[in-house]
């Protein structure tokens, strides 16, 4: 109780969550919690005045609920006004097709366009302009002058916001929930002959400034490495990951080393250490430690803007600031104090980061170090530095994974088995990446210093790239498919923290808990694998111009698709994997056109499926000359269908039959009263046979 006493910032942020949580499912009145919060002020300001009757233990509770109420209701009123529905001005309640905007970052190129995010600053509302606020996404066709497009530049756009719409396939990533989470709301494309520019950012902000900065940066890199490891150093250091390809960044992911590719507090952390031992000296004078405070967090913000101000470098250079005030002012001891302010701050800034991955792992991951790393660090000791300094990675690397893998097998379904071994080699390599990158931006000027050392970081880079293919590549290096939900992710952290509480003040009752916790835990995880082995459904997903369909009885799927989908896995992962998984999908079959297995039988454009007749009706079909009848059939590709012989519940038109073939269809399914269902339009179909 007494430790508990001395967090009070910590403590509080926990009610403030529970009103942030509150806030993103329910719409509450703004009158009725100003009541709410007037009376909770109301009953403190009485019991500090008449105290003296409120002391005794047993009333002490009634001041410490009007405290957590207090903030439970300030965190839903901070909440709801930042969602974009209840702003006054926001752009998306007028009408209009012609807008003025500012680009809120540089533009950034894709494959057919150029995406920027932008701020709405004036719609066209019939004839008059309305001063406006939101945030959206803007794509702009390809040309020489989008290309020279930066970071504050004003544009006139004629053209309507669309509303970002949901994912179109079950357990998909939402896209539209990722971009609310910034406060973006809508999107539209626009050609070359559809928008103009106003003028060039004029305006030197410090955002301004951060962009100009990381590209001359950059510019530095390029001319001292190439190819992966110009990608890899220009990620690691700038947080620039535009020259990152797609192989590079399954390969650190698979390996466990996927964090140092996002400058976050990983990377803020090594700054951190590396200064305050190059400033130690400051503590030899009086008031030393204050003046080297400052030169900390000045130098923190300094890398904070050479790397653009990304959020999570936003996020990891506050939490670091707090830890170094607190650290100036001997608060090391309070230490979960100092996270709980920075968090504090952070949220009331913008409550929606909440909601962002990277910040809930970066406070994981930072919890998990402070609390955890001290005591299994000294559950070993050695007299010899060089395993000394390999037992402290570990157990910063072990630290860091308990605190967060639950996180990632809720998000990412994924697992990297060899992530201490990776580890080992990326935490000293990126250590030494980032300080000689530093280093090699200061000496920039001295071509012969500045030469030698980019060849000793460009060897560093090599071997952090070879360590990194050699664990990715070791059997069995990352577990795929992991599915939990919400309820089993809070297990698995009580379970955590209730086993280390144990074993660290050894506590019996706390392990006999965790253990009991476990027993649960295996016990859900049973009902669940019998679930799966009842389920039967098939799903017709929603993939751009593709055929992409799972018959799935127990864990066991017959895929039918074309090979190129299959061996997509790109495509794969964002449209279908992830319901696999969730669903425990472990076996999938690339189903030929003559198949069979116990349920499931294919000959041709003919299904059955269980008690299921289905028919693949595409432009090689040939219709019968005698009546038949089906369940379903699915349209693909260029079908002319005609439904002479032919009769069925329900049509289904998959993603692969080009739009100016919808009507047509829709025309001949009502000519025939037959029910029709539009993938494309109203996302992916799924018929549950015997799901329990």
């Amino acid at each position: 109780m007494n430790y508990w006493n001395k967090i009070p910032l910590f403590r509080i942020i926990l009610p403030f969550l529970m009103g942030i949580i509150i806030a993103f499912h329910f719409q509450l009145s703004t009158i009725y919690l100003c009541i709410i919060i007037l009376a909770a002020v109301i009953g403190i300001l009485y019991i500090s005045y008449f105290k003296r009757y409120f002391s005794s233990f047993s009333k002490r509770w009634i001041f410490g609920i009007l405290i957590n109420l207090l903030f439970v209701v300030f965190g839903v009123l901070i909440t709801q006004q930042h969602k974009p529905v209840n702003k006054r001005f926001h752009f998306e309640k007028y009408s209009s097709s012609a807008s003025i905007v500012v680009l809120k970052e540089d533009i950034v190129t894709k494959t057919k366009s150029y995406k920027c995010e932008v701020e709405v600053i004036a719609v066209k509302s019939g004839d008059d302009w309305r001063n406006t606020q939101g945030k959206a996404i803007l794509y702009l066709a390809k040309d020489s002058l989008a290309e020279l497009l930066t970071y504050g530049d004003k544009l006139f756009i004629n053209g309507k916001w669309k509303t970002i719409e949901n994912p179109s396939n079950p357990a998909q990533f939402n896209y539209k929930n990722f971009l609310l989470n910034s406060n973006i709301t809508a999107q539209q494309y626009l050609q070359s002959i559809n928008w103009k520019l106003i003028s060039f950012s004029e305006n030197n902000t410090l955002r301004k400034l951060a962009f100009v900065y990381q590209k001359k940066l950059l510019t530095h890199l390029e001319f001292h490495f190439q190819n992966e490891e110009l990608a890899v150093i220009s990620a690691l250091l700038l947080g620039y990951k535009d020259l990152l390809d797609r192989e590079t960044i399954m390969i650190y992911s698979s390996s466990g080393a996927m964090h140092v590719l996002a400058v976050s507090g990983l990377h803020v952390g090594i700054i951190y250490l590396l200064l305050n031992s190059l400033f130690l000296f400051f503590e030899k004078f009086k008031y030393g430690k204050y003046l080297k405070a400052v030169f900390l967090i000045l130098s923190l913000w300094a890398y904070a803007l050479l790397t653009g101000l990304s959020p999570s470098v936003l996020r990891a250079a506050t939490m670091f600031s707090f830890i170094i005030i607190g650290s100036a002012l001997k608060r090391e001891t309070n230490i979960y104090n100092t996270l709980a302010a920075s968090a504090f701050v952070l949220l009331l800034y913008n409550p929606y980061i909440l909601l962002q991955v990277g910040f809930q792992l970066s406070y994981a991951a930072v919890l998990g170090i402070v609390y955890l790393q001290p005591k299994l660090y000294k559950l070993m000791y050695t007299k010899y530095w060089l395993l000394d300094k390999i037992w402290a990675i570990t157990t910063v690397s072990i630290a860091a994974q308990l605190a967060t893998f639950p996180l990632g097998m809720y998000y990412f379904h994924q697992f990297p088995n060899y992530f201490l071994l990776s580890n080992l080699f990326v935490i000293p390599l990126a250590t030494f990446i980032i300080g000689g990158g530093v280093l090699l931006f200061v000496i920039s000027a001295i071509p012969i210093f500045s030469g030698f050392l980019a060849l000793i970081v460009n060897k560093l880079l090599l071997l952090l790239n070879f360590s990194v293919q050699w664990v990715e590549a070791l059997p069995h290096s990352l577990s795929l498919g992991i599915s939990i939900t919400v309820l089993e992710t809070i297990i698995i952290y009580t379970i955590i923290i209730l086993f280390f509480s144990s074993i660290i003040k050894w506590k019996p009752r706390l392990l006999q808990l965790s253990l009991a916790l476990v027993i649960f835990f295996m016990i859900l995880q049973l009902k669940e694998q019998y679930d799966t082995q009842q389920q039967s459904y098939f799903i017709v997903y929603d993939v751009p111009k593709q055929r992409a369909i799972d018959f799935v009885d127990g864990n066991t799927n017959y895929f039918i698709a074309n090979d190129d989908l299959k061996n997509n896995q790109n495509t794969m992962r964002f449209h279908i994997m992830h319901y696999r998984w969730e669903k425990r999908v472990t076996k999938s079959t690339l189903v030929p056109n003559l198949f069979q297995e116990k349920n499931y039988f294919r000959n041709g454009n003919f299904i059955q499926f269980l008690d299921q007749k289905i028919l693949l009706w595409d432009k090689d079909f040939e219709k019968p000359t005698t009546a038949l009848y089906f369940d379903y059939i699915i349209v693909s590709e260029k079908a002319r269908l005609d439904f002479i012989n032919i009769n069925c519940k329900q049509v289904i038109i998959d993603s692969s039959v080009p739009k100016y073939k919808w009507e047509q269809i829709k025309k001949e399914c009502l000519k025939w009263d037959i029910p029709f269902y539009n993938v494309s339009t109203e996302g992916a179909y799924l018929f549950e046979l015997n799901s329990s």
